[in-house]
């Protein structure tokens, strides 16, 4: 099986098969999708199977890779092994046989595939992607970040800030705990 490179899939002669037609592919997918949490990214590579149902094309998809985000603490980049398994149906937005446009209740656009019979799975890889990635990276369990005053990395090394400051709103308090 050849590998594919990129997200679009012409489905028109699959649409034209009975139920349960079949096709499968292996790809590369080059991730280039501009988010913030996700600064960059190797291609995912896996299999895409798409099947005929009796409203539209099946994808199952199992793509594995890696995305560098963000170390929570420190800001360093973390790069994190993502596995995806996506299965969603997509609808066609022209009869492929008549050339008429079907009506859509589809309400996500994401997954209808357009009049020229191109299925596009690159805003459902997007999203996987973005669920995939855990809220919360650390670089290593145990970073110690930033110093919340002057910004230096504490994995560097300590840096000279006093480390005896306290918030100003509990310094009333502190002068009850003198007075005794």
């Amino acid at each position: 099986m050849k590998t594919r490179h990129g997200t679009e899939f012409n489905v028109a002669q699959l649409l034209k098969e009975p139920i349960g037609g079949r096709r499968s592919y292996e790809v590369e997918i080059p991730v280039d999708f501009e988010e913030e949490e996700l600064r960059q990214s190797d291609s995912v590579t896996g299999t895409v199977d798409l099947l005929r149902t009796n409203s539209g094309v099946l994808v199952e998809a199992t793509l594995d890779g890696a995305v560098t985000v963000e170390c929570s603490r420190c800001l360093t980049d973390v790069r994190c092994p993502v596995s995806l398994d996506i299965v969603e149906e997509f609808h066609p937005t022209v009869d492929v046989v008549r050339g008429t446009f079907v009506a859509v209740e589809e309400e996500d656009a994401a997954l209808l595939i357009n009049e020229h019979h191109i299925l596009d799975i690159a805003e459902v890889v997007r999203q996987a992607l973005l669920l995939e990635v855990p809220p919360q990276v650390l670089c290593r369990d145990s970073c110690a970040g930033l110093c919340p005053t002057c910004g230096k990395d504490l994995n560097l090394g300590p840096c000279e800030c006093p480390q005896d400051t306290t918030d100003p709103r509990w310094d009333a308090l502190a002068a009850l705990l003198l007075e005794e």
